[in-house]
């Protein structure tokens, strides 16, 4: 007797573990909220530079400076956005860059 209601029990605490880890306690209505926040987004301006002999990102930098502060690494992550192809390998002399300049925030709302 002992046996079957341990057994029963056992079954019925498997079934609800299961249960619960599958399909949750908590209904997933409570997780959704209707409106739907504004996300900022981020603009930037840039300007076009023609790469000189011997010319780095870091003087590139240095020779168009930015109006508001931004770190070298957000503006290095802009450049490689603007300029994809240069992301492996080096600045070649004559080669037109893109040069961010500075960052823009906008609330768009989307739904």
């Amino acid at each position: 007797m002992r046996f079957l209601l341990a057994s029963i029990l056992l079954v019925m605490l498997v079934f609800v573990i299961k249960v619960d880890l599958q399909e949750g306690t908590i209904p997933l209505a409570s997780f959704y909220n209707e409106t739907i926040p504004c996300e900022p987004k981020e603009e930037f301006s840039y300007v076009s530079v023609q790469v000189m002999e011997d010319d780095t990102i870091y003087s590139l930098f240095s020779a168009t400076p930015s109006p508001i502060h931004m770190t070298f690494p957000e503006r290095l992550s802009k450049f490689y956005e603007l300029n994809p192809h240069l992301q492996l390998q080096t600045l070649v002399a004559g080669e037109t860059i893109l040069i961010p300049l500075r960052l823009t925030s906008k609330e768009t709302c989307s739904k």
